[in-house]
């Protein structure tokens, strides 16, 4: 995915509140509602997306690459959301589907350059922060005014934040910005029943992984549980944040990295 800053300007008006649907009885996500994925296409994305689809929720995949395998009936969007002309896309999409209301929205798109900080050109990790950082701030000032109370918003840290691994400094720099980021907006956005919380994998089996891989036998061996984490996972801590169990929960970043921190 690649980024620039988003630059749809919203009012500050409190947005008006709207019930949703109860949850489902397995005490996961929520049916009934339209969820926006980005970076749905693969990894911890696809995952997402095919559980919460499972579960009849209206999936909307925001990602410019192709789904390596697409899930019956979730409908897919090719977007930059990183840029205005990307959000803009993603607003249109949704129109023309017939979509006046995003219940929920769950972002994991992002990029990992993985270089050392002497040999990192400064495009290269500009372009970390600019995807990552401001692309998140960028489709939650986009979806947000979409949303009434009950909204969930779940973003997407890492492991890397609290462990400070070499080689990847403007990945967790970035990645500490949406933590940073996800805490103001929830004292925002409580008064209108919206939550928002973060998911901060450690090393996860994805396409992104692979350029880590050098460092992932060391990350497994500092984990209390010691085997390598696949994209499912991660999907429970998800469907949790979106389900009315976590109603009063917001603010906050789950580490779901089988004990390699341990706050």
């Amino acid at each position: 995915m690649r980024g620039g800053a988003g630059g749809l300007h919203r009012g500050s008006a409190r947005l008006p509140r709207r019930a949703l649907p109860r949850a489902d009885r397995r005490g996961g996500a929520v049916s009934g509602v339209t969820a926006v994925i980005t970076g749905g296409a693969s990894g911890i994305g696809a995952a997402v997306v095919e559980s919460l689809a499972a579960d009849g929720v209206r999936c909307v995949v925001v990602d410019l690459a192709e789904p390596a395998a697409p899930v019956a009936g979730v409908e897919y969007l090719s977007a930059d959301v990183s840029t205005e002309e990307g959000n803009q896309a993603l607003l249109d999409g949704l129109a023309g589907r017939g979509i006046a209301r995003v219940e929920h929205l769950v972002h994991c798109a992002a990029v990992l350059h993985y270089s050392s900080f002497r040999e990192t050109e400064r495009a290269a990790w500009q372009r970390v922060l600019r995807v990552n950082l401001e692309g998140t701030i960028a489709i939650t000032q986009t979806l947000v005014p979409l949303m009434g109370s009950g909204g969930r918003i779940v973003l997407f840290a890492s492991g890397t934040v609290f462990k400070g691994p070499p080689n990847v400094f403007a990945y967790a720099a970035s990645k500490a910005g949406v933590i940073g980021f996800a805490r103001c907006l929830a004292s925002e956005l409580g008064d209108d029943g919206i939550t928002v919380n973060v998911v901060a994998p450690g090393i996860t089996a994805t396409p992104m992984s692979e350029l880590m891989s050098e460092t992932e036998e060391a990350n497994i061996a500092g984990r209390a549980i010691r085997r390598r984490a696949v994209p499912q996972d991660i999907v429970g801590s998800v469907r949790f944040l979106l389900s009315d169990a976590a109603a009063f929960v917001t603010g906050q970043t789950l580490c779901v990295d089988g004990g390699s921190v341990k706050h």
